[in-house]
């Protein structure tokens, strides 16, 4: 009988503790998962797969920026100004197609989607269908449903106690933020160092490592099959069964560089890249609520190694470029049925026949 009431009296205390840390941190609530912060100002989280859910249920907006690393140096409001729309960042760094999935239906769960800009990569496509990063912690997958029973992995996080009293601590004591302002949220263009030496050393180290069999390209399934089995789950119903949603499609303007690296190592997956695209389009090109731009072909943008911090990840400058671009509606970059073959076979082109030692001396 004393053990049963120690037991009953533990579970009662147990419970107590449980609910007033739940309390609190739905109160605080520093992921502003269930609402925008009132009564303090928040820090943003830098942890765009926990932070972004409450971002888009709680925010103003008619337009969502999606898309991996790539998409994160554009600036809200500039995208505001030349498209004339209410954007929201909502970028994950190496996002998986299955990932920008689960963020587009949360923002699309709100009724206030008009507009999508999806800066779409061939890396999103590669591996599983429903591939979602893991590494360092598990998907939260909890924080995109509208369930409201499994939302105690962030209520009763230890994680969620410590960001929920630094809030507090910081409004209290008038300390400012750390990452405040929604306008450059992980963005690193004004950090990164950007040059063709950065390139240079990269493609020579490159080259060195291949002499010793080192693959950089066979980690996650890049075939044909593979991207268009996630682009068929992951992209295509969302766009079928939403077709008052406009989506704007855009592939970035890699270095030429990426390109050559993985024709040296595998031809066949370059070219498997280049089949997406038609087949991407071939699927896309009667919906009267898409458009896509390809900047992959644009020698003036992808031989400029002094955009670029690595082989893809290009500067600010080229974010801005691909806005005015689509505003403009350039028919340079907008796929129609008459040039995706040219544009597809002057890409094939530069890429099998560069001479790399002209731009890597």
């Amino acid at each position: 009988m004393i053990y049963r009431n120690f037991l009953f009296k533990t579970l009662i205390i147990t419970l107590i503790l449980l609910s007033l840390i739940a309390g609190f941190n739905f109160l605080v609530d520093p992921l502003q998962f269930y609402r925008k912060a009132a009564f303090y100002q928040p820090s943003f989280s830098i942890e765009q797969r926990y932070q972004n859910p409450g971002l888009a249920r709680n925010y103003s907006y008619d337009t969502i920026i999606i898309g991996s690393s790539m998409t994160e140096n554009f600036i809200p409001c500039y995208v505001d100004e030349k498209l004339g729309v209410r954007s929201l960042k909502l970028s994950m760094s190496g996002a998986s197609a299955r990932e920008e999935n689960l963020i587009i239906q949360a923002a699309l769960n709100t009724g206030k989607v008009k507009n999508i800009l999806w800066g779409l990569d061939y890396g999103s496509l590669k591996g599983a269908a429903d591939r979602v990063r893991n590494e360092d912690t598990p998907f939260p997958y909890y924080l995109y449903d509208q369930h409201i029973y499994n939302d105690l992995p962030y209520l009763l996080s230890i994680t969620t106690v410590q960001s929920s009293a630094t809030a507090l601590k910081n409004h209290y004591q008038n300390i400012p933020p750390v990452n405040a302002n929604l306008e450059y949220l992980n963005n690193w263009g004004s950090w990164s160092k950007f040059g063709r030496d950065v390139l240079v050393k990269m493609w020579q180290d490159e080259q060195a490592n291949r002499k010793t069999g080192v693959k950089l390209y066979d980690k996650v399934d890049g075939s044909s099959a593979a991207m268009q089995l996630s682009f068929d789950q992951n992209i295509l119903p969302l766009i079928k069964q939403n077709p008052t949603v406009n989506f704007i499609i855009y592939y970035p303007p890699y270095s030429v560089l990426r390109y050559r690296s993985i024709y040296e190592e595998n031809p066949e997956l370059f070219y498997c890249e280049l089949q997406l695209k038609r087949y991407v389009f071939a699927q896309l090109k009667d919906s009267a609520n898409v458009k896509i731009y390809d900047f992959e072909s644009d020698k003036n943008l992808s031989f400029n190694l002094e955009k670029y911090k690595d082989y893809s990840h290009h500067s600010t400058e080229y974010n801005e470029y691909i806005i005015n671009s689509i505003a403009q509606q350039d028919k340079k970059y907008l796929i129609t049925p008459q040039n995706i073959e040219p544009m597809l076979n002057d890409l094939k082109t530069q890429v099998e026949t560069l001479d790399t030692s002209k731009i890597t001396k």
